[in-house]
């Protein structure tokens, strides 16, 4: 697979970290030339459909270049995304939400839909594939193609003059769960099985399929745990209880069943790449985990009231669980060699989240408690936010020193 994918993947990566940098330095520096909500969406957005996206492609091809035949097909829908990507991320810098932006949002969407095809085909001639593999990948699939409802609802919401009603909200709520929960899990988890597979480690456990199916059934009501800050009345509530619960159901099945196959998978990779797919286990059953906290109609209300909560758990998403199982996967396959810098980038970056979380979610904690807040919060989450970009950043030069 030629290695400027890798490069596009990584520069999507720091470019999204530097605007981050940029956010949480525009306190200190008010008089910027770029409106900051402007950055905001440029910076979710390429997070999103740049990084993460493109992230999990690459993992894709890695997996299976040799086998691929359309390789010029996957030559070209690389490029396209890229090119898609950037292009929407300047659109929003220079206009918020706008027409151009928009426009650019709406083509990445079909591009995406151009992946799905492209994934789905050359998935069904792979015959030796694990079948378990196949069932998350699909899954994906369907769900990323799902998720689209919600940017394609905005168009007509704003058409109606609806932008500002509780309706907005819920089309972006509906498509971050099915990126988010849909889409990214499923398919990591998807590419995880193939990986291991790839290297002659098989899941014989029944609880991978059983985790499959209850949290992918449980994936649809659990939608409802985003948006009990609408009153739903008690069918929401019961809907969003029946999802957080299964998901999690789901999520400690998957989990168990990796468990069995553990012992091979220390003999198989670095201590250093063992160490990072801990981790990233761990980030998910947390994650999964402090989802159940919605269940409590108080504590949910808390929660959505609460913006630090909000945006620490879209980031310990994001940036834990998703970021981190990308990084550990590049590793697993080689992409990233197991040097010095690497592992210092990798150890700086994750500093950098756990500092950023203890923040975020400290910062809600003494909101809840009506405590006065944490006094340095605000260089503190700048600080954070330079440790990220600099630990990607050396990740990337090492990428750069690698050979081959």
């Amino acid at each position: 697979m030629p290695r400027i994918f890798v490069h596009f993947a990584f520069f999507f990566f720091t470019i999204t970290a530097l605007s981050g940098v940029w956010m949480r330095f525009a306190p200190f520096h008010s008089n910027a030339t770029i409106p900051y909500t402007n950055v905001l969406h440029g910076h979710s957005h390429l997070a999103i459909l740049g990084w993460a996206f493109l992230g999990v492609f690459i993992v894709f091809l890695t997996v299976y270049w040799q086998k691929i035949k359309q390789k010029r097909q996957a030559i070209a829908l690389s490029i396209t995304i890229f090119i898609t990507s950037i292009a929407m991320f300047a659109a929003f810098l220079y206009q918020g939400y706008g027409i151009i932006s928009i426009v650019l949002s709406t083509i990445h969407i079909f591009v995406e839909y151009w992946a799905v095809a492209f994934i789905h085909r050359h998935l069904k001639s792979q015959h030796d594939a694990p079948k378990s593999g196949k069932l998350f990948i699909r899954a994906a699939l369907f769900t990323l193609v799902i998720s689209s409802i919600g940017p394609f609802s905005l168009g007509y919401i704003s058409a109606n003059d609806l932008k500002d009603s509780f309706l907005f909200d819920v089309a972006i709520y509906f498509y971050l769960h099915f990126q988010y929960n849909g889409w990214l899990y499923l398919f990591l988890i998807g590419l995880f099985i193939m990986i291991i597979h790839s290297k002659k480690i098989e899941i014989h456990s029944k609880l991978l399929i059983y985790g499959f199916w209850f949290y992918f059934v449980s994936l649809f009501p659990g939608f409802f745990s985003n948006i009990l800050w609408v009153d739903l009345g008690s069918i929401g509530q019961i809907l969003a209880t029946i999802g957080i619960i299964g998901q999690w159901i789901g999520v400690v099945f998957t989990l168990v069943a990796f468990k069995g196959v553990w012992s091979r998978i220390v003999n198989q990779f670095s201590r250093f790449t063992v160490t990072c797919l801990f981790i990233t286990f761990i980030l998910l059953f947390l994650k999964s985990t402090m989802e159940l906290g919605l269940i409590l109609p108080q504590l949910a209300s808390l929660i959505y009231d609460t913006r630090s909560i909000v945006i620490g758990y879209l980031h310990f998403t994001l940036l834990g669980f998703v970021s981190i199982f990308i990084l550990t996967q590049y590793q697993m396959l080689n992409i990233i060699s197991i040097k010095r810098l690497s592992v210092i980038g990798f150890t700086i970056f994750f500093i950098g989240f756990v500092f950023n979380k203890l923040l975020l979610f400290g910062q809600g904690l003494l909101q809840w408690l009506a405590l006065p807040r944490i006094s340095f919060d605000t260089i503190g989450l700048l600080i954070a936010s330079v440790s990220l970009f600099v630990g990607i950043l050396l990740i990337w030069i090492a990428y750069f020193q690698k050979k081959g």
